[in-house]
C-alpha cells in the first residue's frame, strides 16, 4: 500500500481488530472455565479467518442463554462485518436485546453497529451511535471509538473534528506503525490550515496539541526542502522536548509528500492523428490542449510537440521518439487499437495519458493512464445518482444498438453492485422513429389506464352515495423512475411519450447525449424536467474565464456540436497531467476538472463524477454524482413489490 493520508481503509485494516481481540477474553472469563470453542473462535478471528470464527460464535449462541447468547451473536456479527457479509451481520445485530448485556457489552454493541455503518458509508450514523466515550471504557474500546469517529469525520470532510479524533487516538497505546500513520494523518491535516486559522479555531489546545500546530506551521514553511528544516526542527524540539512525535515522523512525512507531489514536466509530447476517421476529433482535442497551454501563466510552462499518430501501428516508434527527444509525458494516442497496444505492453519508456480507454485481460503497465468521455460511465452514474436519491425500482428504455446495449449493461451491472434487484427493461429500434409501443409496455400503460378508470369509478360511486373517498387506491407501479437512453432527437419523442402513457409522475433520467448545450422553445417544452449528468464546462455560458465555454466557442474555429465536449477534455488532459502521481497515491484523491470531478480508479483510468442538471432554461443544477462506495439501494419491504415486475437475468450487452 502506498504511504497515504490516514484513511478509512487504513482504519479498517488494523483498528477494528483491537477491541474484540483485546476485550473478548475478559468478557468470556466471567464464566470460567472458558469454553474451548470460544477460545478457538477468538484465535480464528485473530488469524483473520472471519467466516470460521463467525460460524463458531453462532454455534455457541445456539447453545447459550440470555445475555451470553447475545454476546456471541455480537461477536459473530463483528466477524461477519470483517468478512463483508453486512446483511447477515445486521440481521444478527437486530436480534440482540441490549438490556441483556452488561454496560461494557452495550458499548461494544454500539461500536459494532458503528462499524457496520462505516462499511456502508453512512458516516452520520457512526457519529450518532458513538456520541461520547464512556468514562470507564477500556483502552481498546477507546482506540476503536476514536478510530471509527475519525473515519466518519474524514468521509464527511470535517477536517478539524477529524484531527481532534486523531489527536485523541495518538494518546492511546498504539503500536509503532499505527502511531506513525496516526501522526502522519495529524500533520497532513494540520498543514492544510494557515497557522492563524488554527490558533483561532483551536484556542484551548493543550501543550502537545500546540506542538503539533507549531510543527505543521514549520512544515508549511518548508514543503519541499527537507534538508532546510533540520535546524528549525531542532529548535522546535527544544521548545517541545517531551512531544510524542516519533523520530521517523518527519522523514516519513516528506516521503509521503514526495509521492503526492506534482510530476515535474519539462516537455509534453502529444500523439494525435492528423488524418483519417479521428482527425476532426483530434483537432478539437488539440484546440483544448493549446487553449490550456496558452492560459497557463506559470514560469515553467512546458513546451508541447505534436506527433502525427494517424497510423496506429506507428505508436511505438512515436513513443520512443518522444522519449529520445526529452518528453516528460505523452498525451495520447486517441484510437483504441493504439491504446490497446500500450495496455498490453510490459513497460513504457515514459508516462502516457492515453485519450481513450480499453479493457484487457492483462494488467496495464505502470505509467499508463487512460482518459475518455465514456457513455457507459454516464450510465453507471445514472444508477449511482438514482440510488443516492432513494429510488429503488428502475425501468430502462434503451436503443437496440451496440452502444445502447453496452450502456444498458453498464447501468444494470452498477445497479446490482449497489444492492438493487429487479430492473424492468425494453429496447427500441431507433431507425423506426416510433417509440410508442416500447414506452407503453415499459410503464405498463394499459394496466395503469385500467387502474385509473377503476379509481375514477370508485370516486364517482362514492360521490353518488354521499360517501367519503375511501377504499380503492392505486396499487404500486413496480417502478419509481425511468432511465431512457437516447440522443436529443429521440428524447424529444420519448420524454413526452412517457407522460402521455399515464406515467407523468415518474422522474425520467437520461445521459448527456440527450442535450447539446442549448434548447429552443419547442425543445424545452419536450425536454423540461429531464435529468442528466453533464460536465461543468457545458453549463458555463457567460464566464470571463479564458477557458470557459462562451469564450472558447467565440474564439476557436467551429468543429461541430458532435465534438464540442472534446474541448474541455483536451483542457483537462493538460491540467491533470502533472497531478497523475498524486491522484494515484490515494483512492480518495480528486481534482476538479472542466469535464467533472476527476479521480483515478485502480486500473489508472481517469474517471469523472459529473454535475447533475434538470433541463429548463437555464438548466437547474442538482448536485454532483457521489462516490459509488458511499451509495447503496435501500431494500424494499415485501409489500412494496408487485407481481408485475420484470427482471432481466443478464445485461443486454451480454445476451
Amino acid at each position: 500500500m502506498h504511504s497515504r493520508q490516514f484513511s478509512r481503509l487504513f482504519l479498517v485494516s488494523f483498528i477494528l481488530l483491537a477491541l474484540i481481540t483485546g476485550c473478548e477474553t475478559t468478557q468470556l472469563k466471567r464464566s470460567p472455565p472458558v469454553d474451548p470453542q470460544a477460545a478457538h473462535a477468538s484465535a480464528l478471528y485473530e488469524q483473520q479467518r472471519y467466516q470460521e470464527a463467525a460460524d463458531l460464535y453462532l454455534d455457541l449462541a445456539h447453545r447459550a442463554v440470555n445475555g451470553q447468547r447475545d454476546l456471541y451473536r455480537l461477536l459473530a456479527a463483528d466477524s461477519l462485518i470483517h468478512e463483508g457479509q453486512l446483511d447477515k451481520a445486521e440481521t444478527l445485530l437486530d436480534q440482540i436485546q441490549p438490556t441483556t448485556l452488561a454496560p461494557a457489552e452495550q458499548f461494544r454493541l454500539n461500536l459494532v453497529q458503528a462499524s457496520l455503518s462505516l462499511e456502508r458509508h453512512q458516516p452520520e450514523n457512526v457519529l450518532s451511535v458513538l456520541p461520547r466515550l464512556p468514562q470507564n471504557a477500556s483502552e481498546d474500546a477507546a482506540i476503536r471509538y476514536h478510530s471509527l469517529r475519525a473515519a466518519a469525520l474524514e468521509e464527511l470532510q470535517q477536517r478539524l473534528p477529524y484531527v481532534r479524533e486523531l489527536l485523541a487516538l495518538s494518546k492511546l497505546p498504539l503500536d509503532t506503525e499505527q502511531q506513525l500513520q496516526t501522526q502522519l494523518g495529524i500533520l497532513d491535516t494540520l498543514t492544510r490550515f494557515k497557522p492563524q486559522e488554527l490558533r483561532e479555531q483551536m484556542p484551548d489546545s493543550d501543550h502537545d496539541t500546540r506542538g503539533w500546530m507549531e510543527l505543521a506551521a514549520l512544515l508549511r514553511d518548508f514543503p519541499n526542502t527537507p534538508e532546510e528544516i533540520i535546524a528549525p526542527y531542532r529548535e522546535w524540539r527544544d521548545l517541545f522536548p517531551d512531544h510524542p512525535a516519533l523520530p521517523e515522523l518527519i522523514t516519513s512525512y516528506y516521503a509521503q509528500q514526495q509521492q503526492r507531489a506534482p510530476l515535474e514536466i519539462s516537455r509534453i509530447a502529444v500523439l494525435l492523428p492528423m488524418s483519417g476517421p479521428y482527425a476532426r476529433a483530434a483537432a478539437t482535442l488539440r484546440d483544448g490542449l493549446m487553449a490550456a497551454w496558452y492560459a497557463d501563466s506559470s514560469e515553467n510552462r512546458p513546451p508541447i510537440k505534436f506527433y502525427d499518430s494517424s497510423n496506429p501501428e506507428q505508436v511505438w516508434p512515436l513513443l520512443n521518439q518522444a522519449a529520445d527527444e526529452g518528453a516528460s509525458i505523452v498525451i495520447g494516442p486517441l484510437s483504441k487499437s493504439a491504446v490497446e497496444q500500450l495496455a498490453r505492453a510490459g513497460s513504457l519508456p515514459l508516462p502516457v495519458l492515453a485519450l481513450n480507454q480499453v479493457n484487457t485481460d492483462s494488467t496495464p503497465p505502470q505509467g499508463l493512464y487512460q482518459f475518455a468521455l465514456s457513455p457507459e460511465d454516464e450510465a453507471r452514474q445514472v444508477a449511482i445518482w438514482a440510488a443516492w436519491q432513494g429510488y429503488r425500482q428502475p425501468a430502462m428504455l434503451y436503443p437496440a444498438t451496440p452502444l445502447g446495449k453496452r450502456m444498458a449493461g453498464a447501468f444494470m451491472e452498477t445497479w446490482r453492485e449497489l444492492g438493487g434487484e429487479s430492473i424492468r427493461t425494453r429496447d427500441y429500434d431507433p431507425a423506426s422513429g416510433d417509440y410508442s409501443t416500447p414506452v407503453a409496455e415499459l410503464v405498463m400503460a394499459r394496466e395503469r389506464k385500467a387502474q385509473l378508470e377503476k379509481l375514477k369509478e370508485a370516486r364517482e360511486k362514492a360521490r353518488e352515495e354521499g360517501l367519503a373517498e375511501i377504499g380503492y387506491e392505486l396499487p404500486p407501479r413496480g417502478i419509481d423512475f425511468v432511465f431512457a437512453i437516447g440522443n436529443k432527437k429521440q428524447m424529444r419523442q420519448i420524454r413526452p411519450m412517457v407522460q402521455f402513457h399515464y406515467a407523468e409522475d415518474l422522474p425520467v433520467f437520461s445521459t448527456s447525449r440527450a442535450w447539446d448545450g442549448q434548447m429552443s422553445h419547442d425543445e424545452s417544452f419536450d425536454l423540461a424536467g429531464l435529468m442528466l449528468p453533464e460536465m461543468p464546462w457545458m453549463l458555463d455560458r457567460q464566464s470571463e474565464d479564458p477557458l470557459s465555454r462562451s469564450v472558447l466557442q467565440a474564439s476557436l474555429p467551429p468543429r461541430g456540436r458532435k465534438y464540442l465536449r472534446l474541448l474541455p477534455m483536451g483542457i483537462d488532459a493538460y491540467t491533470v497531467a502533472p497531478l497523475l502521481r498524486r491522484l494515484e497515491s490515494s483512492d480518495r484523491e480528486t481534482t476538479p476538472g472542466l469535464t467533472g470531478l476527476l479521480y483515478l480508479n485502480p486500473q489508472r483510468q481517469l474517471m469523472r463524477r459529473m454535475t447533475w442538471i434538470s433541463l429548463q432554461t437555464p438548466p437547474r443544477v442538482l448536485g454532483v454524482t457521489p462516490a459509488a462506495n458511499s451509495v447503496q439501494v435501500v431494500p424494499m419491504e415485501p409489500e412494496q413489490q408487485t407481481l408485475e415486475q420484470h427482471s432481466e437475468s443478464t445485461p443486454p450487452a451480454q445476451r
